[in-house]
């Protein structure tokens, strides 16, 4: 119900925008004169919105005016957003008419045309109690197919109980006869909407697959981002347990962290049936944690409820998330997964908090993340030294710094391979540390069969983690099984649809298999999801020196490099097709310049022979390849596969290189 106003002397207006028409008199909006179905909370707003049009408007303003004397959360007015927006048939990143203004609020843009009707309203003042129930419409109608809903969590109230002298009347009184019939009718409407509502949420069976967003703060200046996104990733893991369903994984929904990131939008990019999302209010030990879940075919809200908790309770807050979820979706756990549903890897809720900041900083993918990364998961250790998880995150952080080069391998894995074994010790059923396992055994131990078994054993545990059949697809590859490696890679694709580096993973494949044509186009997939991919272009640059296309090739690792960062894979690539090419000192320059920086930093020897294979010079590559070997090179693992030692191939040298890798035949 609503909160009216209407004032004597009043005149009711016609407002009109683009194809819209807003009929203050008949609390309607028409586009091109059909009237549109708008809740009344929405229709306030929009009345409010164009009130103010051309000014920032803040949330509070909002709140204060639409919401006047109710105490309600600022997520009521997010959904209304969502709600007009959706009516008004715009995207938040395409905006004709509402712009968000970060930090601040809205603004409404549109041209607007004000008709006077000349209407007087008597001045009455009408006032009800406010409930945020979605099935309440501007024009006092509800329409059979409703908007995107809210259901409601919970109705405090009981049903209306009438006094049993009330349903006592004179026999012949037909007005108390019709009054006792309204009433009783009325009664029965609220018990039927009590027994409605109290209900737990009907089961959406036909949902299969489901991404957890990263929540969002109540208050923007107020974020906790590592918390915001651990709260997703630890949903994430509880949920990945589930056989029936599939749960897009941290690195896909990192994207939507945005604090105005539209639910169902993200829903849709992902291609997933639902979406999971949730608001963080915090305030010294306490926390309140506001989840929903979303049908993204419609918008509908299938579930939705409220956290009070100390922040020492957070795990209680994810077990009961996890659980209505898994109720809600009617899904079959075995034994198994409802152990998995509640298992907690610590009780120390300050060892969790340095656990979320490693993992938040490990996924920014940067030499300066992963350093950090590794330093707030020895600290969580330290915290709890029995945390398997911060083992595992650990593991990941030093197999990432050797396997971006920031490293050399011999400091690095060894390292990975303890955290990962410790991890194991304290549990064997973690997919985590067996792929961190399984990455050290494939690039650096050179055990080919331990990390099949170890890549295995993760996905066997969790047959929905991208990562491990990513990892797995690699391996696979530089085996020479292609075809097992393109399955694995589809399927990690298929798990994490927007990843840049599973779709060219893909086209990684096609590049070992020599099928360039096939490889160019998976790599144009991911380019045009991220045209400033300097991976990408490198990528194109492998295929087109293998062509022997130099000049197109030199091009586009030249719009690699500065796309790059400090990655030395591009520069040497780039003397690579230099050397090919014919440009033999400006080959032989960025082997000057590579030589100078492994004086600071580490510089695989392995592409330094690189470009001593294109330029003809077999004893230099071989000298440099021996000191790859020497330094367990990770990039030696592709002595099979890699294009660019094919001319070194007939040299008799290189069937014992490949027997001391262990790769021969």
């Amino acid at each position: 119900m609503v909160l009216t106003k209407q004032m004597n002397g009043e005149l009711q207006q016609n407002i009109s925008f683009a194809e819209f028409e807003l009929d203050t008199a008949h609390r309607r909006l028409l586009r091109l004169g059909e009237p549109l179905a708008l809740y009344a909370k929405t229709f306030d707003l929009l009345v409010f919105l164009l009130e103010h049009n051309g000014q920032i408007v803040t949330k509070d303003e909002i709140l204060e005016t639409v919401w006047e004397g109710q105490f309600v959360e600022e997520a009521n007015l997010s959904v209304q957003i969502s709600a007009l927006r959706k009516i008004l048939g715009e995207k938040i990143e395409a905006p004709r008419f509402l712009v968000t203004v970060p930090g601040k609020g809205y603004k409404f843009v549109a041209d607007v045309n004000n008709s006077v009707n000349e209407i007087v309203i008597q001045k009455q003042t009408v006032t009800r109690l406010v409930v945020e129930s979605e099935s309440e419409y501007a024009d006092g109608n509800s329409p059979s197919i409703a908007p995107t809903n809210v259901v409601p969590n919970e109705v405090a109230a009981h049903p209306l109980q009438l006094p049993a002298k009330s349903l006592s009347l004179p026999r012949n009184n037909t007005r108390y006869a019709i009054f006792a019939a309204c009433g009783l009718l009325f009664a029965l409407l609220a018990l039927l909407a009590y027994n409605k509502w109290s209900q737990p949420p009907q089961p959406a069976a036909q949902i299969k697959s489901i991404a957890v967003l990263p929540f969002k703060p109540l208050v923007s200046e107020n974020r906790n981002e590592s918390l915001e996104i651990g709260m997703a990733d630890t949903l994430i893991a509880k949920l990945s347990n589930f056989r029936e369903i599939n749960v897009r994984p941290i690195s896909a929904v990192r994207r939507y962290a945005g604090i105005e990131q539209d639910a169902v939008a993200a829903g849709r990019e992902q291609k997933v049936d639902a979406v999971l999302d949730g608001q963080l209010q915090q305030s010294g030990e306490k926390i309140r944690v506001t989840v929903r879940l979303v049908r993204v075919e419609d918008g509908t809200t299938i579930w939705t409820h409220q956290f009070d908790e100390k922040m020492t309770d957070i795990f209680t807050v994810q077990d009961s998330i996890s659980e209505r979820v898994a109720g809600v979706l009617a899904l079959k756990l075995s034994g198994e997964e409802k152990e998995q549903l509640t298992k907690r890897y610590t009780e120390n809720a300050e060892a969790y908090q340095l656990y979320l900041m490693g993992r938040y900083h490990l996924n920014r993918l940067t030499d300066d993340g992963f350093l950090k990364g590794r330093d707030y998961f020895q600290q969580a250790i330290d915290k709890d030294p029995n945390y398997a998880l911060a083992y595992a995150g650990l593991a990941d952080s030093y197999n990432m710094l050797s396997g971006y080069n920031a490293l050399a391998g011999k400091e690095g894995f060894p390292k990975a391979r303890t955290a990962a074994i410790k991890a194991l010790e304290l549990d064997g059923e973690l997919a985590e540390a067996h792929t961190a396992l399984g990455t050290v055994k494939h690039l650096y131990d050179w055990d080919w069969s331990g990390a099949e078994r170890e890549f295995k054993r993760a996905i066997e545990i969790n047959p929905n983690n991208a990562d491990a059949r990513q990892m797995y697809s690699y391996y696979l590859s530089a085996m020479g099984r292609f075809d097992d490696a393109l399955a694995e890679m589809k399927r990690a694709q298929e798990l994490d649809p927007l990843s840049l580096a599973k779709i060219a993973g893909i086209g990684e494949i096609f590049y070992y298999q020599r099928q360039y044509d096939q490889a160019i186009e998976q790599y144009r997939k991911a380019l045009e999801m991220d045209p400033n991919s300097g991976f990408a272009h490198w990528a194109i640059g492998n295929v087109y020196v293998q062509k022997g296309m130099y000049d197109e090739a030199i091009a586009e690792y030249q719009m690699s490099i500065p796309l790059s960062g400090d990655s030395p894979d591009e520069p040497a690539s780039l003397g690579y097709a230099y050397a090919l090419s014919g440009k033999k000192r400006e080959a032989l320059q960025i082997i000057d310049e590579l030589k100078e920086r492994s004086k600071r930093s580490y510089i695989s020897p392995t592409i330094i022979a690189f470009i001593y294979i294109g330029l003809g010079e077999k004893d230099q590559a071989f000298e440099w390849l021996d000191k790859a070997y020497n330094g367990r090179d990770f990039v030696l693992v592709l002595l099979k596969i890699e294009p660019t030692f094919d001319p070194l191939r007939s040299d008799p040298r290189f069937p014992v290189l490949l027997k001391r890798v262990g790769l021969s035949p």
